[in-house]
């Protein structure tokens, strides 16, 4: 029977365990990273930039086209050349009669065919701007796929992160039920002899009632917490996860940035800004080189019925020749454009710089939180030392009888938060040296 039932429970534990997904940190990246459609949206708009650069790149090369009509008249068009005389140099009449005639002007049948050729010669350099403001946004495209990718690792970490830190404090809370059924029964037993009176165990058991209370809305919020993340992977809400790390701290020392500005220059997002700049300086150059000669060269080869460019109806014509044009007068649309294209060039000049000088405050606060973090780590763990020997030096007093039940709930108390505050120092670490990573631009996924 007993074999049995070590079985039983072996199996329930085994299906348990079937029933969570244990998850790291990179496996809950991985999965949020093939989830997200920010990240999909932003996959495909640097496919589409990189296209349409290499559309841009194509516009400078010749275009062949091929073209074909046909139609059909029910009442062509026909004039007739009556006879006539025709006159001498002076303008008598010779004697020699030319005789009339009828000409057909259209046909039954009206077809024309043949294969163009274009190729521009000299726009302005507007094709050169094109190119150049299409490369510029494949930049653009490729530092905000790459700024996505990281602001959702920054998200997955925060979730995970939480996480691991709401199941520590969740096994704090257990350890401090644990330790606060003990503290309810010893003083039970001193009350039973008449040592403390029954208000005292009464006080022990509403701290341990609110310890439970609050081991109960810790694990909804442990729930919660899974939810959000399962959301950000792409799993099902209800889905339950486990994760496998602890916040556990190596030894780290502060870090420091020797050129701000520099690294605010390489971050991704003052990247896409700079890119800004430059489209708009070559959309600038661009509206420029509409009022400049326009050189374009063209050439045809086909036939035509009626053909009118040979001498023989059936013959292949060919034409070739050069298109020139030059701006003249607009009412000055050219000045009117010039300054708004100058204006835009401005304002994109004065986001970016903006932006920069956000970053490089964004990049120290960085470098002054992580260090702080570092300090508080030390601080927490020498008070967390110094309210567990309280708390113990309290729980063997209560054993001897020698100190009342406030003081031991006083110092379980002060253990406890001490406790939570060293945990939450080093998830605020692990947070704060992530932001770090991603403002210095070494956030690896």
């Amino acid at each position: 029977m007993l074999k049995y039932s070590f079985t039983i429970v072996f199996c329930f534990i085994a299906y348990v365990a079937m029933g969570q997904e244990v998850l790291t940190l990179d496996s809950c990246r991985h999965k949020a990273l093939e989830h997200s459609q920010n990240v999909k949206t932003a996959e495909a708009d640097y496919s589409i930039s990189k296209a349409s650069h290499k559309l841009s790149k194509l516009g400078r090369l010749p275009q062949f086209d091929f073209s074909a009509t046909y139609n059909y008249m029910n009442k062509p068009q026909i004039m007739e050349i009556p006879g006539f005389e025709l006159p001498t140099l002076g303008g008598l009449p010779s004697g020699v009669y030319y005789p009339g005639g009828v000409t057909n002007l259209t046909y039954h049948n009206n077809y024309s065919g043949g294969v163009d050729l274009s190729l521009p010669l000299y726009l302005g350099g507007k094709l050169r701007h094109y190119v150049k403001m299409s490369e510029y946004g494949v930049g653009m495209a490729e530092h905000n796929l790459t700024n996505t990718k990281e602001n959702l690792i920054l998200q997955v970490d925060q979730q995970y992160w939480a996480l691991v830190s709401l199941k520590e404090n969740l096994n704090v809370l257990n350890k401090a039920v644990k330790m606060l059924e003990g503290v309810v029964t010893q003083t039970q037993n001193w009350a039973d002899v008449g040592l403390l009176t029954g208000n005292e165990v009464l006080k022990v058991k509403v701290e341990l009632n609110n310890a439970k209370l609050s081991v109960i809305n810790l694990n909804n919020n442990i729930s919660l917490a899974k939810m959000a993340l399962n959301q950000t992977m792409g799993k099902s809400i209800l889905d339950d996860i486990v994760v496998e790390d602890s916040v556990v701290i190596a030894s780290d020392s502060p870090v420091m940035v020797a050129d701000i500005e520099q690294k605010a220059e390489e971050r991704h997002e003052l990247q896409i800004l700079a890119n800004q700049v430059n489209i708009s300086e070559e959309d600038r150059k661009a509206v420029r080189s509409d009022y400049l000669p326009q050189l374009v060269s063209f050439a045809n080869y086909g036939f035509q019925n009626p053909n009118h460019k040979a001498q023989d109806e059936t013959e292949m014509a060919f034409v070739a020749g050069v298109s020139v044009s030059i701006p003249v007068f607009h009412w000055g649309e050219r000045h009117v454009k010039m300054q708004m294209k100058n204006m835009e060039s401005q304002k994109a000049q004065l986001t970016y710089d903006k932006a920069k000088e956000g970053l490089i405050l964004e990049i120290q606060q960085c470098v002054y939180q992580v260090n702080e973090s570092l300090v508080k780590i030390d601080f927490t763990e020498e008070s967390l030392e110094q309210a567990d020997e309280n708390l113990q030096m309290e729980l063997n007093r209560l054993n001897e009888g020698i100190v009342t039940t406030t003081d031991v709930l006083d110092a379980q108390v002060q253990w406890q938060r001490a406790y939570a505050d060293f945990i939450d120092s080093k998830v605020n670490y692990k947070v704060n040296l992530l932001h770090y990573k991603k403002v210095m631009g070494s956030l690896n996924y």
